[in-house]
């Protein structure tokens, strides 16, 4: 996210400062109301949108979990309109592709509202739906630039050992873990990455967002065999982003 060169020039709780100092500015410096989809919000920072999303259990996955990782795709989609939006307005600008590490970060944090949830069975398989109403505002995106610096300062000081088996929380933070693999990708660590997604896919492997990330991966590293091979795997778990890369 493009914010004054001085925040970037400046490192420790100083940075830090610099881009609190900024965030506060544009909060108090803009007030023009506007609207996204079926979004409506009381002023240029804040947006409410509603959302659907789906997750379709697999072998081995709980009811709380298909509903966690529903509602996280929900509040996702959210995040993702008001970031086109605040982006739009000028309100924020993204560089390089920390958009989807920031707008990962914005969904963990997103206290949804009115959630409306079922789960439809069709043979054996079954699918949890989940319909919501997120609060979105510009200061979220600061605060996950917040994050995303102190998530990258504790990994560059991890050991070796948790760079070769790194620790997977537990109950998952959707956002959390996606974001560190972009952050990954980002750095063009390409290994720490698809060891860290690898590691994932061993506590859910039926979560087809790790498998789009894997393929990203093995594109960086040229290797289409295995980028595509990720991504026929991301498609039989319903993601349309990878079924339309196959096409």
């Amino acid at each position: 996210m493009m914010i004054p060169k001085r925040a970037f020039t400046t490192t420790g709780s100083a940075g830090l400062n610099n881009l609190t100092a900024w965030a506060l500015m544009s909060l108090f410096c803009l007030a023009t109301p506007l609207a996204v989809g079926n979004a409506w919000s009381d002023d240029a920072v804040t947006l409410e949108i509603q959302s659907k999303a789906a997750y379709t259990l697999g072998p081995g996955d709980s009811k709380t979990l298909a509903h966690r990782l529903a509602l996280f795709r929900a509040k996702f989609k959210a995040a993702w309109r008001a970031a086109d939006r605040f982006e739009k307005r000028k309100l924020i600008q993204f560089v390089d592709r920390d958009k989807r590490e920031l707008v990962d970060l914005v969904a963990d944090r997103l206290r949804a509202e009115g959630v409306q949830d079922r789960y439809q069975i069709e043979g054996r398989t079954t699918t949890c739906s989940v319909e919501t109403r997120t609060t979105v505002k510009l200061s979220d995106f600061i605060e996950a630039q917040l994050t995303s610096l102190r998530m990258g300062r504790q990994e560059d000081e991890d050991s070796y050992r948790h760079e070769m088996a790194p620790p997977v929380p537990s109950p998952l933070n959707p956002g959390n873990a996606l974001a560190k693999v972009n952050r990954l990708l980002d750095k063009h660590e390409l290994r720490m990455a698809i060891i860290y997604i690898n590691r994932l896919a061993e506590g859910y492997p039926n979560w087809g967002e790790i498998y789009e990330l894997k393929a990203a991966a093995f594109r960086q590293q040229h290797q289409p065999v295995k980028m595509l091979a990720a991504l026929r795997k991301a498609c039989r778990l319903g993601s349309r982003e990878a079924c339309a890369q196959l096409k």
